[in-house]
């Protein structure tokens, strides 16, 4: 059974795995790894800022898939502390009301069941992290090119930032409200 203590805890972990990542999207921001490529001498000026864009696209994207993966985990782990067993979504899937869902929108429907739910007034969060995992997949069956998710009149980072910012709020505003 879970209790509020392994709940928060599980939580936390997501936190901190979260504010690790954020770190690691500062480094990017403020570390320019043109010089290594220059070390080299084989590329021009032209062919070097290419590369580096073309290799901080790709750092990005997989944040992105690693944000989800932390999101995917930690909603695992409380399926698996509520349930006493490891989540199945293709049992579930037989269920008629979960055919046509994704395992984020099963997953929180199990667990809402549970009493662990966004905060009401929250709610939106829920699909707003539907449309996180949607542009993950999107982003892996793309040839993996954050340009197949970036909005128009938006860049990389703006985009990388509006997908952090919406898994943040999700896990804040997650909460178990045990019946007593």
């Amino acid at each position: 059974m879970l209790t509020k203590e392994d709940f928060k805890k599980v939580k936390r972990q997501a936190k901190l795995e979260i504010a690790l990542l954020e770190q690691e999207y500062q480094d990017i921001l403020h570390n320019v790894d043109s010089t290594l490529y220059e070390e080299y001498g084989i590329l021009d000026h032209e062919e070097t800022r290419e590369l580096t864009r073309k290799r901080k696209n790709r750092r990005y994207a997989s944040m992105i898939i690693e944000l989800c993966a932390i999101m995917e985990q930690m909603l695992n782990q409380l399926y698996k502390h509520v349930y006493q067993k490891k989540f199945n979504s293709t049992q579930l899937m037989k269920t008629p009301a979960y055919r046509a869902r994704s395992n984020m929108e099963i997953i929180q429907a199990e667990l809402n069941k549970e009493h662990i739910a966004l905060k009401f007034e929250k709610e939106h969060f829920a699909d707003a992290l539907s449309l996180v995992f949607l542009k993950r997949n999107k982003l892996v069956h793309e040839n993996f090119s954050l340009v197949t998710i970036v909005k128009d009149g938006s860049n990389e980072e703006e985009t990388f930032e509006e997908l952090l910012h919406t898994v943040k709020k999700y896990r804040k505003h997650l909460q178990y409200n045990r019946p007593e």
